[in-house]
């Protein structure tokens, strides 16, 4: 997570880039999309079906014992394996980018960003535990500036982040997607901020 100097300039770099488009900025980070907490009982379950089967041949087991070694290895391997650290290694990459891509629409939706009066703003929302980032525009903004466009800013915030890089890469996305909203939607006269240019921590 980044410190409170970081959040500072974050929302620096939000109210400087803002002075010159129509365009709301909002930076949303998140430490993890999901708690993915049945990922270790599937994968608990799964050994605990196989692993006794290993053990057949080698050793004589009654119905009993196998059962209650079953129950062991079962509530053993639930234990340990929801640590934090273990649980995240165990989820496939597909699953993650997915419940961090629905993460990222939750918070579009969550902070009002479509309540704007022209529906110009956009969401960058990253989640840590996952090191995915998205750029989620609303309405008024994606029929001025395709999704291609967006790509290049996306591309080097998740390379930031991968690096550890997580200040430097929300402000290059900032000032980035800054540039490109004040090429569409310049500023207007009577414009209000109308959502927070503060960092939304989760």
């Amino acid at each position: 997570m980044i410190d409170k100097i970081d959040e500072e300039r974050i929302a620096a770099a939000i109210t400087e880039v803002e002075k010159k488009t129509s365009g709301e900025i909002m930076v949303v980070i998140g430490r993890s999309a999901s708690g993915y907490h049945l990922v270790p009982i599937v994968w608990a379950a799964l050994i605990t079906l196989v692993l006794p089967m290993l053990l057949l041949p080698i050793f004589t087991l009654t119905a009993r014992r196998l059962y209650e070694i079953e129950w062991i290895i079962f509530g053993v391997l639930a234990f340990v394996l929801s640590f934090g650290r273990y649980r995240f290694r165990l989820v496939p990459g597909w699953i993650k980018r997915g419940r961090a891509h629905e993460a990222a629409r939750e918070q579009f939706l969550a902070r009002r960003i479509s309540y704007t009066q022209a529906r110009t703003g956009i969401l960058i929302y990253i989640a840590l535990a996952e090191r995915f980032a998205e750029l989620v525009p609303d309405a008024g903004i994606s029929g001025l500036i395709d999704d291609a466009s967006w790509k290049p800013v996306i591309e080097r915030l998740r390379m930031r982040l991968r690096e550890g890089r997580i200040a430097d890469g929300l402000i290059d996305a900032v000032e980035s997607s800054g540039a490109m909203l004040a090429a569409k939607l310049p500023p207007q006269s009577g414009h209000n901020n109308e959502l927070p240019n503060k960092v939304v921590l989760l």
